[in-house]
């Protein structure tokens, strides 16, 4: 059916490859040189990559998609390429006078990032875009063209578009009756330059923002090109869990007049006898027959068709998806359905490691299955509209959604420039018309990280939040905010959102517990009831890159993936041990940043010293080598981009291919799976107050028949005496007992985080850090050391004896297991003829019982 969203857009595809010899060679010269890549070549060269890279290199491409509905005469094409191509250059905007038709002879494939290619790498300017349609077409549908598009019909221009993500329809009803027997000529002129013209897209965002026919262009075929359905929207009532209630909002095109009725239907029920008059918009309430609530663990799907009838004639039908189910925020928690659910998921960018945001279905699917794979259940979409046919497979799959309209740190500048506004306003607008009967979708968003720290940026947040409010109430309102504490808009949120990066860009690794707690706690006190986010937090890790220590053992390597595995692992514990209602880990997926270095003859091409490493015989290693050697360089695109090694923002929990799992992916599927016992979101841990500093004596085990074999009697301690203290590739400093009362350490747990405050003899070996689960013992058992990054919560399960006690994991890695000083037969357990070392266990026979004493 026409606008019934489509599973597969390039389905169907009849392809013809011719490759150059001049393309071969780009082929082998991409092999060579790495550089292209943006990373490890094991990570990309596999048979759908090196397919890819084809289709990307290759001169001409021909293909031709075409889907037909077979319903009362309307149809629709599905414009996915070949379309004649030229790249203009530096000329003016939205005039065909620059087209020749000696420019257009080259073929390429839509969706097409053309300054991501290499006919155009890098390069700032106009590229045109060509194809011939029947005459019979009556509207476009442009899904995503950036960064600022203009529409010709036969060279007469009908439409101008700014924002390179939103999509947005184009009327061909007044040249259907001058169209001749061979058709339109459709000519699309797309921008790729930052102009004062278009500040809704600035240089200096973090991704890489091409230009072109970015997704699909569609064509619809109708009966009566002037009649036709311009939305439909159906929103759950409050009470739709239990009675299925919804609104339904029609609007209808210009050229409806008086007699327009409609008809509906609800999943295969039949028609409803009754006929509806209908206007250019109209809202009704109606009740969904045999409701189904829509969950994230049942995410049960409706479907309404809607039929337009002009004087009992037919002339148009539409089907709309959509889920029952409410949100909101309440007593500091986001509840669906009125249960509370605490988020937990990732920011993430659209892309293919070439460039594009475009994804085949079959990419799009795969990224659902690694999300289910790592445990979330929420996608931050960031910073821009998403696929529709990613949003589609939310809904399936029950993973729920925050959608923003593009932009990326706007300065006050930007948020009191009219023309600024105004763009923000249309993407809005536009992203909520395409989005709306999503029901993953429960945050719509703007505006990341603006320069909201100055009350004269209120009337901008508050002109979006108001017009979000009123076009769409069901859902909630939020934006990133960098400022924080010190954020003047936060009370017009519905939910408020920090990002912070504690361990990486600033604050140390031990202190990220403190940093986020204190957030959390400032937010309780200024906002009451308010439910609050970590919007975005982690850490660069580049692929394959690896240094677990230092020489000394104590520390993580900047840019390796143990560090950012440690970052990612403690943001996870802090935030639930502080009551967060939710996380988004910064990010999915590395994903492109605008270096445009690649090419002689770029126009925008500035040197970068070389790092002095290069001079140096590196072998395969030679990547990590340029990567950690750029970290002390100069970005030539403003400060921000000082820190993006290969090309790439490299905070992805996978890499750019999403070939290889990152350390810090098993971390967080550890974090997010990793919940044994009830927690509440939206409330800190218990006790929120720390206890009393305590060292902690061992008793014996639950089991009395296996306390010889453990360590009765034994103080638990984290010291250096041999070098299984601090075992190779593990970071960190093993906990062990010890039989010695000198050799004891002191203990602070405070909202499920054990910290190590001191030792009874005064060393400060690991003090600050925290009692985390380290390393595998065997299937059922982990060993545990001090760490300055938290991944594991802890709870003291008070005995009969009210000084007696066990210490369990509640959340994170071995979750449900206990603490036990019970060797074993496994001879590594022996520390010394002294001391046993601690592990977590599973066999909760085998945990020991501990009593605490008071530091005065």
């Amino acid at each position: 059916m026409r606008r019934d969203y489509l599973r597969e857009l390039t389905c169907h595809r009849d392809k013809q490859r011719s490759i150059s010899d001049e393309a071969q060679e780009v082929l082998q010269d991409l092999q060579e040189h790495p550089v292209m890549f943006f990373e490890p070549l094991k990570f990309v060269l596999d048979d759908v990559t090196k397919e890819f890279i084809k289709l990307v290199v290759e001169e001409r491409v021909r293909f031709l998609s075409r889907l037909n509905s077979g319903y009362v005469h309307v149809s629709l094409m599905c414009n996915s390429g070949p379309w004649d191509f030229a790249f203009l250059g530096d000329v003016p905007f939205a005039s065909a006078a620059w087209v020749r038709e000696e420019d257009l002879q080259r073929q390429v494939w839509v969706p097409d990032p053309f300054n991501a290619r290499p006919v155009a790498l890098g390069r700032l300017g106009v590229a045109a875009y060509r194809i011939y349609l029947p005459s019979s077409v009556s509207l476009l549908y442009f899904q995503a063209c950036a960064l600022r598009c203009a529409v010709f019909i036969n060279r007469s221009l009908v439409s101008q578009h700014v924002g390179g993500y939103s999509p947005f329809w184009v009327s061909l009803a007044e040249f259907r009756a001058h169209a001749g027997s061979f058709g339109f000529e459709l000519l699309v002129l797309a921008d790729s330059r930052f102009t004062g013209e278009a500040p809704v897209h600035q240089e200096t965002y973090d991704w890489l923002q091409p230009g072109g026919l970015l997704r699909p262009v569609e064509a619809h075929i109708l009966p009566q090109p002037t009649q036709h359905i311009a939305h439909v929207s159906v929103v759950p009532a409050k009470d739709s869990g239990t009675r299925g209630n919804v609104q339904v909002t029609l609007k209808l095109s210009e050229g409806c007049g008086p007699g327009m009725t409609a008809k509906i239907r609800f999943d295969d029920h039949h028609l409803l006898a009754t006929e509806r008059k209908v206007g250019k918009m109209t809202q009704w309430s109606e009740q969904v027959p045999e409701a189904r609530l829509w969950t994230p663990s049942e995410p049960e799907l409706h479907v309404l068709t809607l039929s337009l009838f002009s004087d009992g004639v037919q002339v148009d039908a539409v089907s709309v998806r959509f889920g029952l189910r409410t949100v909101e925020s309440k007593e500091g928690q986001i509840r669906i359905n009125g249960e509370p659910v605490l988020l937990l998921g990732v920011n993430r960018h659209e892309n293919n490691p070439f460039g594009g945001i475009f994804m085949t279905f079959d990419a799009l699917r795969r990224d659902i299955e690694l999300l289910k794979e790592l445990g979330a259940n929420f996608v931050r979409g960031s910073h821009y509209s998403q696929d529709q046919r990613f949003l589609d497979l939310c809904d399936e799959n029950g993973i729920l959604v925050w959608e923003e309209a593009v932009a990326w740190q706007p300065s006050l500048e930007d948020l009191q420039d009219p023309i600024f506004m105004s763009q923000q306003l249309r993407a809005l607008d536009e992203t909520i018309d395409a989005s709306v009967n999503h029901p993953s979708v429960i945050i719509w968003g703007f505006l990341n990280e603006g320069e909201a720290n100055v009350r004269a940026a209120r009337e901008a947040y508050q002109q979006l939040a108001k017009f979000t409010k009123l076009k769409d109430p069901s859902r909630l309102v939020s934006w990133a905010s960098r400022h924080k504490v010190r954020d003047e808009t936060l009370d017009l949120a519905d939910v408020i959102a920090f990002n912070d990066y504690p361990g990486w860009y600033d604050a140390l690794v031990p202190d990220i517990p403190a940093v986020w707690r204190s957030y959390a706690d400032w937010v309780r006190v200024h906002h009451p009831g308010k439910a609050v986010l970590i919007a975005e937090a982690g850490a660069s890790g580049l692929a394959n890159f690896l240094r677990p220590a230092n020489s000394s053992g104590a520390g993580l390597e900047m840019w390796s993936e143990d560090l950012q595995a440690a970052i990612v692992g403690a943001t996870i514990a802090s935030a639930v041990a502080a009551g967060y209602a939710g996380v988004a880990l910064w990010q999915f997926a590395d994903s492109r940043v605008d270096v445009a270095l690649l090419e002689e003859d770029n126009q925008r091409r500035q040197e970068l010293p070389v790092p002095p490493i290069l001079e140096v015989g590196a072998g395969s290693a030679w990547v990590e080598q340029v990567a950690v050697g750029y970290q002390i360089t100069n970005s030539p695109f403003g400060h921000h981009m000082a820190l993006r090694p290969r090309g790439l923002n490299n905070k992805g929990l996978l890499s750019l291919s999403r070939q290889h799992r990152k350390l810090a992916f098993e971390v967080a599927k550890e974090g997010f799976r990793g919940f044994c016992f009830p927690i509440v979101p939206g409330r800190p841990l218990e006790p929120s107050t720390p206890t009393a500093v305590v060292e902690i004596e061992s008793l014996e085990s639950l089991d009395a028949l296996q306390s010889h074999a453990g360590c009765s009697g034994c103080m638990l301690a984290a010291h250096t005496w041999n070098p299984a203290d601090r075992p190779p590739g593990e970071p960190g400093l093993r906990v062990h007992g010890h039989r010695l009362a000198s050799r004891a350490a002191r203990f602070v747990l405070k909202a499920g985080l054990l910290s190590l405050a001191g030792h009874s003899d005064g060393r400060l070996a690991a003090v600050g850090g925290f009692v985390t689960v380290a390393g595998t013992r065997d299937v059922a058992s982990s060993y545990v050391a001090v760490r300055q990054a938290p991944t594991s919560l802890w709870r003291f399960e008070m005995q009969d004896n009210p000084n007696v006690f066990l210490l369990r994991v509640i959340a994170g890695k071995r979750c449900g297991g206990v603490l036990s000083l019970h060797a074993g037969r496994v001879p590594e357990d022996l520390r010394d003829a002294n001391s046993v070392y601690a592990v977590v266990h599973m066999d909760a026979s085998l945990a020991t019982l501990f009593k605490m004493r008071m530091v005065v």
